[in-house]
């Protein structure tokens, strides 16, 4: 079910009306692609991790799934529940974090983890979470992943708690996924877009940022969701895009 301008409004007034401070600040953001693959998605049972105020898991619950969102902020959590009572959503605030998770093993259709992941801040790190999440996991439900592209100047600034979208593939692939979608998202070029990559990450952020396209006005031209979809899909662009989602199936190795 493709996104549509009723549900990229939604998830925008839902932001502006219950954790305003919480919005992502970008109309173009990655997370409303995540938002329409959630919203396709009926009858699973999904935990978002890492939920924020819960507008993403709130259109999980909207499209017919049983959601459950853990965060450890509790202003996020508050935000979440007034939501869920003002809109009557099938969806359950837990606090805690993924070290302490308090479900069973197998409990889930579906996981999401949106822009989070890079809080683990090694690679280690990342295969213990992973695999404690994984755990939750119904063999053959599905993980739903979003975060920065670490070599755009812009978004990963080259840090190793990110990855690039090929580095997330094979990051799953090689600890029982198997990946299913791969779009990057946001391919607009800076205007130093032919200097190479390392040269970029050492100039200012600021710089770099003043010599992107006014991206903001973007969001007016026709068309330019579906742009970036069609955009995303082509190889030789991932390396370049500012972020990128994943989709992988947990293998029943």
């Amino acid at each position: 079910m493709p996104i549509d301008d009723n549900l990229r409004r939604n998830i925008i007034e839902r932001w502006m009306r219950h954790a305003p401070a919480r919005w992502w600040g970008d109309p173009m953001d990655v997370r409303f692609l995540l938002a329409e693959r959630l919203n396709a998605l009926s009858g699973r049972r999904v935990l978002d991790v890492g939920c924020n105020a819960g507008v993403l898991a709130a259109v999980a619950a909207e499209a017919g799934n049983d959601v459950f969102g853990i965060e450890l902020e509790r202003d996020a959590l508050l935000s979440l529940r007034r939501l869920s009572r003002a809109e009557r959503l099938a969806l359950r605030a837990v606090c805690g974090n993924w070290r302490e998770l308090p479900f069973a093993p197998r409990s889930f259709d579906t996981l999401v983890l949106g822009w989070v992941l890079y809080y683990e801040r090694t690679v280690e790190e990342k295969i213990r979470t992973v695999g404690r999440l994984s755990e939750l996991l119904k063999p053959g439900g599905e993980m739903h992943f979003v975060e920065a592209n670490r070599v755009c100047p812009v978004q990963g600034r080259g840090k190793d708690c990110f990855w690039t979208p090929r580095e997330a593939a094979a990051f799953f692939e090689n600890h029982g996924y198997s990946v299913r979608e791969l779009v990057g998202w946001n391919p607009l070029p800076s205007l130093l877009c032919w200097l190479p990559g390392e040269v970029k990450l050492m100039l200012p952020r600021a710089l770099i940022l003043s010599l992107y396209p006014p991206g903001r006005l973007v969001q007016f031209l026709p068309g330019w969701y579906d742009m970036f979809k069609r955009l995303g899909t082509q190889k030789w662009l991932l390396n370049g895009c500012r972020s990128y989602y994943l989709r992988a199936v947990k293998r029943d190795d």
